[in-house]
């Protein structure tokens, strides 16, 4: 084989000593996978592989944090028995400290990953993830190339059910980051941006002052400094200027650090993670250091190669500026504008989609809402009716609380739901083959989910107490899963069966609104519900719709639970609004920190025209006076100097719009019902922009019109 690899899955254990008990975010792997990884345990040792097989000893690896929160670093821990859900279970290992099994979570816990485990998946469960590594030298596609041979044999010898059923293989890396990345690209242009506008505005604003340094720098020239030594000296002020601002910088990058960590919307994922760390470090004043170089360049250059006899005839007249300086500051204005214009085309689009995001009906009502994951455990509720009994043990207790209106049971919760689809056959029709059936995402889920939740029932009937297990069996739907498989017809009354040669055949009875289970931008897929006394095993969710704050009844629910079973802890608790909030963090938080930078370039670009035309004002005192001695209005001074700044500030934002066009497409797989050519966003961007120039312009114009002709005439 091409690749050395193990399998996984979820465990969600309950640790029941060395204090309270605590349900662990854990995983069944194969043997080999921490050698996948190339990690190996702290204490202890790894899996063996007579570890993967039914009826070996239950063993487990535990992570160092949780070696440290509970078991106290105890280096004895290894070779001790603990118990996890009941089951005595032997800590064979600790993993080292900062160690997290990737794909699986903030996982604390392992155990060996058994043959059919977990949803109990023979042939025809095609659902299982392995994490592998490419030997040395082979390719990703080679591998391929082996998986899909294989497939084809398993195909030839079970024809039936793996029929076009195959293995999808995806570099771990892509798989981590790949929701993100185009976030993440777009943030990273967006800092380019900014860079590339603060670098134009440094650069413009050496141009001065190297234009004002003319005679200085003639001076040297005549008393013989060489041209390598004016451009030397002029690229170490601006250096030692980079360097300063970049050390500044860093320190505010501390700082902006810390405020993005308390201003991240709720569920932002691995948002504790982010921190200035020594590459990051060395990156930044390494960055500042190019630019250092790279903005006193040209400047430097210019400067380094006065002409001597005009600048030193000219000395007593003061600086004029030459006319080249001025159509490169003015180029690199415009350059700023379009930039900036980017940016906020970019910030307005994300906005316009965040908006719109928010305004999706999810299908069910959020508010007021607590939800809690637990597991009942095989090995004492080995029953269906000690699963029921508990149920409606817990059910009693939670309906007896003050405030508490619903309570129900799911296995899986809006907006996070585990991605579970299962074929299945419709009587009447014709069987097609395996790789056409039907197909739809499914949910287990009590009586009362409909009415908690608020899930509207469009046709029929919902689930009640009636429908027992020694009743007909019988299923609910969704209207996405009406519209694609009876479209035409009422579904009311029709039977679906699941499994080929003996079909477990529902009745459909009800048809419900459809709801986004994963997430407000995802679409509703085809969906289906089974009641809970018919299937009790599956449920592994309880919700409550309460009066008031769904969080302060977290205290009393685990204390129900834990009333009814000590053993049993509670794992994942939260409200639905922190749910609905998690689903759309990712986006808020791109929205917030690219309209952040939008706004410094914003700023950056107001001071690049207001540095601009203020140096223009300067230069252009003497002419200004002449213009008000010969009766020259006040605002025919504003006229004149505005009017000079807005069309560099119209050209900037004509370039402007033809880079957003290109680069805000780039960011349509960010958009959600906003095309990247939205004209409400982009027109309003480019008159944000105009405005705001606009502003920067009359300031020096407005300052222009204070000069006293008698003072501007004596200077000349």
């Amino acid at each position: 084989s091409d690749l050395s690899s193990a399998a996984m899955t979820g465990w969600a254990p309950t640790l029941t000593e060395a204090g309270e008990q605590e349900r662990l975010i854990g995983g069944n792997v194969g043997h080999e996978a921490f050698a996948v990884f190339g990690v190996k345990p702290m204490l202890g040792r790894e899996f063996m592989p007579a570890e993967d097989t039914r009826g070996a000893a239950k063993v487990a690896i535990i992570s160092h944090g949780l070696w440290q929160r509970r078991f106290s670093s105890d280096k004895s821990i290894v070779g001790r028995a603990i118990r996890l859900s009941g089951e005595s279970y032997t800590v064979v290992g600790v993993m080292p400290a900062g160690f997290q099994f990737p794909i699986l979570g903030q996982t604390e816990i392992w155990a060996p990953w058994l043959p059919a485990q977990g949803q109990g998946c023979q042939r025809g469960c095609y659902t299982q993830r392995v994490i592998a590594r490419l030997k040395p030298g082979v390719s990703l596609q080679q591998a391929r190339t082996e998986l899909t041979a294989i497939g084809q044999r398993v195909e030839q010898q079970f024809p039936e059910d793996n029929k076009n059923i195959g293995v999808t293989m995806t570099p771990l890396q892509e798989f981590l980051v790949g929701n993100v990345r185009e976030g993440m690209l777009a943030l990273l242009l967006a800092v380019g941006l900014v860079l590339a506008i603060a670098c134009a505005n440094v650069a413009s604003l050496l141009l001065v002052k190297a234009a004002t340094r003319v005679r200085e720098i003639a001076v040297r020239a005549a008393l013989g400094a060489s041209r390598w030594q004016i451009v030397r000296q002029l690229l170490t002020e601006s250096l030692l200027l980079a360097i300063v601002g970049g050390a500044l910088g860093v320190l505010l990058g501390y700082w902006l650090v810390d405020l993005l960590k308390r201003i991240a919307p709720d569920g932002t994922p691995r948002i504790e993670e982010i921190a200035i760390n020594n590459r990051v470090l060395l990156f930044s004043l390494g960055m500042s250091v190019l630019t250092g170089l790279l903005c006193g360049l040209a400047p430097a250059v210019q400067a380094a190669k006065p002409d001597l006899n005009q600048t030193l005839r000219d000395a007593g007249a003061g600086n004029k500026g030459s006319v080249g300086g001025g159509r490169v500051r003015s180029g690199l204005v415009i350059v700023e504008m379009a930039l900036a214009l980017t940016l906020l085309v970019g910030a307005g689009l994300l906005l316009r989609s965040f908006v719109k995001l928010q305004n999706v009906d999810p299908g069910f009502s959020p508010a007021n809402v607590l939800t809690a994951r637990f597991g009942l455990p095989q090995s004492a509720y080995p029953k269906r009716e000690q699963v029921a009994s508990f149920h409606q043990q817990l059910q009693e207790r939670l309906k007896a609380l003050p405030g508490v209106q619903s309570v129900a049971y799911s296995s899986s919760v809006p907006m996070t739901g585990v991605d579970t689809d299962t074929g299945f056959i419709i009587e009447g029709r014709p069987i097609p083959p395996p790789d056409e059936r039907p197909t739809s995402w499914f949910s287990v889920v009590s009586p009362e989910y409909f009415d908690t939740m608020k899930v509207g029932l469009k046709q029929g009937r919902a689930f009640t107490a009636s429908d027992h297990e020694n009743a007909p069996k019988v299923v609910l739907i969704s209207e996405a899963t009406a519209r694609r498989y009876w479209p035409n017809e009422n579904p009311i009354g029709k039977r679906i069966g699941f499994g080929m040669e003996k079909p477990d055949w529902r009745e459909i009875v009800g048809v419900v609104g459809d709801v986004h289970h994963f997430g407000l931008s995802a679409d509703s897929r085809p969906t289906m519900y089974f009641c809970s006394l018919q299937i009790s095993r599956g449920v592994t969710n309880v919700l409550l719709r309460v009066q008031g704050d769904p969080a302060s009844y977290t205290a009393a629910l685990r204390r129900e639970v834990q009333a009814i079973d000590k053993n049993l802890a509670l794992s994942t608790t939260q409200t639905m609004d922190e749910a609905m909030s998690s689903t759309i963090a990712t986006p808020k938080l791109l929205m917030l920190l690219f309209a952040g930078f939008a706004v410094i370039a914003l700023l950056l670009a107001a001071l690049g025209i207001y540095g601009v035309m203020a140096y223009a004002v300067s230069q252009r005192t003497n002419e200004i006076g002449i213009r008000i001695a010969l009766g020259a209005q006040a605002r025919d001074v504003l006229t004149l100097i505005i009017g000079q700044g807005m069309r560099l500030a119209l050209v900037g934002v004509a370039l402007g719009l033809a880079v957003s066009l290109a680069v805000t497409t780039l960011m349509k797989t960010l958009l959600f019902g906003v095309n990247a050519t939205d004209p409400l966003a982009i027109g309003l961007a480019a008159l944000l922009l105009a405005g705001v120039m606009l502003l920067a312009c009359y300031l020096p114009a407005r300052r222009a019109t204070k000069v006293d002709p008698i003072i501007a005439l004596r200077c000349e």
